[in-house]
């Protein structure tokens, strides 16, 4: 993707990825996710599995995903922005 790194969110394999700088990535619709046209708007997104959604902090997944990386690479919203 764009060449940044991106990795499975757990709990969502084939579904979603997050990047290195926090964007959503839906594999099913191949493409980013994207709030009031902004791919880091969001503080919270909902996620989707066996038609079931789920709300979930970005920067929860993200820290999860990418524990080795410093803070200051997260680009998405920390809080409610919009």
């Amino acid at each position: 993707m764009e060449g940044e790194l991106s990795k499975t969110i757990e709990g969502y394999e084939g579904l979603y990825e997050i990047t290195e700088s926090g964007r959503i990535y839906s594999i099913r619709h191949k493409r980013f996710m994207v709030r009031c046209e902004n791919e880091y708007g969001f503080h919270i997104v909902k996620l989707s599995k066996n038609g079931k959604g789920t709300n979930h902090r970005v920067f929860d997944l993200w820290r999860k995903a990418f524990e080795d990386l410093t803070e200051n690479k997260f680009k998405g919203a920390k809080k409610r922005i919009y």
